[in-house]
């Protein structure tokens, strides 16, 4: 179809069908065929992971130029763990110090994925502790608006405190931008599309 348009298929996000650092084998495979057989360069590719530290450092081992994006979300070991369970088995300062070898054996820089809610994690406290933690990393922060998701009643940051958040990052050091929302209208933002199945399976909804 977009042959037929004059188009091609230019950026690839492996995000948000299940881990795929956990399907790491057809992952890579997957991977390499589009970047050798459909032609999308390595550095338009980008797998995301909530953090699985063998995958990564396996990753950082492939010799390919992939963007790596971690879904981060909060800045100490107790609100991650409760936001994200993996963070019990993979703690902030493996899976950091993981992120900086990372950098150090690609020279690629990674991207931290942070779904901002509502006092929560969006407070000037939380975007000290962030900058803290990454301060002198090679990254990007991306900021994450929270979706409306049926069932789950945090509420989305306001821009003022989305702008505060932003420059207190920039402190350290640590640049950020705010991820355009795309899809809140058909549910296909983060998070709505497994609401609304389990909604109507009668399961109730879950956070993003």
């Amino acid at each position: 179809e977009l042959l037929e348009k004059g188009e091609r298929l230019s950026n690839v996000v492996l995000m948000g069908m299940g881990e795929p650092l956990g399907n790491y084998k057809n992952v890579m495979t997957a991977v390499r065929r589009m970047n050798q057989e459909i032609g999308i360069g390595a550095r338009h590719i980008t797998i995301s992971t909530v953090g699985l530290v063998p995958r990564i450092q396996r990753l950082s081992k492939e010799g390919i130029q992939v963007n790596l994006a971690v879904s981060l979300h909060a800045a100490n070991d107790r609100d991650r763990s409760e936001m994200m369970p993996v963070n019990v088995r993979f703690p902030l300062s493996e899976l950091m110090q993981t992120c900086r070898d990372y950098v150090s054996d690609t020279g690629r820089r990674i991207t931290f994925e942070w779904a901002l809610i509502a006092g929560k994690n969006d407070t000037p406290e939380t975007a000290h502790e962030l900058g803290n933690l990454l301060r002198g990393l090679m990254c990007h922060v991306n900021l994450i608006p929270l979706n409306p998701t049926d069932g789950y009643d945090g509420k989305p940051t306001k821009a003022a405190d989305v702008g505060t958040f932003i420059k207190i990052l920039a402190d350290y050091g640590v640049p950020a931008t705010p991820r355009v929302r795309r899809g809140i209208d058909i549910d296909a933002g983060c998070g709505q599309l497994k609401s609304k199945v389990q909604k109507a399976l009668g399961r109730g909804g879950a956070p993003v």
